[in-house]
């Protein structure tokens, strides 16, 4: 079967969504919510975790509105034809240019950690290479990829467990509340960017085989995984950094392994980090798929876009490789995609809800 018509199971729904959110963010996290809210900022990451599980209920209700389409359909449904496809060929653009956006970072981490020496335009094509290659396969053989590489989440939490074997200092997040509601509000809205990707079940909600009804819990227990896992690696770095080198590490996630040594192994950060490709790998594969999706008629026109995609993502990864401050860039990017994912779903269930009798006619 193809991609555009396979079916996936909601155990694979849990895994997609939990593999296409945490990714290349999760490394530096620690370190960037931490200017705004110190040792409060493991609150900022459970706020930002129910921020997520309230846009799940409408991303849930707008589902049970259209429980046959992927998002791409029911904005032809809602807006016609011709608006419904200039909103897809919109939304496929913003999941490349994300997509070219997070190569960018991710080039620069295996520079910087693995591969100083090799060229970034030759790390990127061997990564895209294998991320187009695996998003043209179909959902149900991603799943698969999917559920084996989740498996290496188990080796990373041992892994992490080592630290607590150097010295920790709880003190550094107490008093609870300290940094007050603002910082920890600011905290939680970059939390919120670094657990992008929850977005791909607007386009695997129809895919599912399993009963229908049973798909809410599917997606929060995937939301609660995720909020849970970020939780932990905030707190383990926020009581094994001071908040003074907090400021000055880039990815304290890795200097909290770097700094682990056993008798049969060394440069544990080097080991994450090999592993951790995999993690970063499959939340290409989630933007490939969406924007195959969002653009594709059939099967045939899915990989071409797919392929497409791909070469957009290369040229968006290089040339943003050689700007040396993206920053300004990536507040743009960020400030775009967070208003389309959420104001693009919002607004076609208010519209879905305004026109209700005649929608869901439309929709039996």
């Amino acid at each position: 079967m193809t991609a555009y018509k396979d079916s996936i199971s909601k155990f694979g729904l849990f895994i997609w969504m939990i593999k296409c959110q945490i990714g290349i963010a999760l490394l530096s996290l620690p370190s960037v919510i931490q200017r705004s809210a110190d040792g409060d900022s493991w609150i900022s990451v459970l706020i930002a975790g129910c921020i997520i599980q309230l846009l799940l209920l409408v991303y849930w209700k707008l589902y049970t509105r259209f429980p046959h389409l992927i998002l791409s359909e029911m904005t032809v449904k809602l807006f016609g034809r011709i608006a419904g496809k200039a909103v897809n060929v919109l939304s496929a653009i913003l999941y490349v240019t994300i997509a070219g956006y997070a190569s960018t970072l991710y080039i620069r981490l295996i520079k910087t950690w693995l591969l100083p020496l090799t060229p970034a335009p030759v790390i990127l094509t061997l990564i895209l290479a294998t991320v187009v290659y695996l998003a043209m396969q179909s959902v149900r053989a991603i799943e698969r990829f999917l559920v084996i590489t989740s498996m290496l989440f188990i080796v990373i939490i041992l892994f992490s467990l080592m630290a607590f074997t150097h010295e920790v200092d709880l003190s550094r997040i107490m008093p609870v509340g300290t940094a007050g509601a603002a910082n920890i509000w600011t905290g939680s809205e970059k939390t919120f960017l670094s657990m992008l990707g929850f977005e791909v079940i607007l386009y695997l909600f129809a895919r599912v085989t399993s009963r229908k009804s049973n798909l809410l819990p599917t997606i929060s227990a995937a939301n609660l995984f995720v909020t849970l896992f970020y939780t932990y690696f905030v707190l383990l770095c926020l009581i094994g950094f001071s908040p003074k080198a907090l400021e000055l590490v880039r990815e304290p996630v890795l200097f909290l392994f770097k700094g682990i040594s056993l008798q049969l192994l060394d440069r544990l950060d080097l080991i994450f980090l090999s592993i951790w490709i995999f993690a970063m790998t499959t939340v290409f594969v989630g933007y490939l798929y969406m924007a195959g999706s969002s653009l594709s008629g059939g099967p045939k026109s899915y990989k071409r876009t797919v392929g497409i995609g791909g070469a957009v993502i290369f040229g968006i990864g290089y040339g943003l490789n050689s700007v040396e401050r993206i920053e300004l860039i990536t507040v743009w990017i960020e400030k775009v995609y967070l208003g389309y994912i959420i104001g693009l779903p919002s607004f076609m269930l208010l519209v879905s809800l305004l026109f209700k009798k005649r929608l869901a006619e439309g929709t039996t």
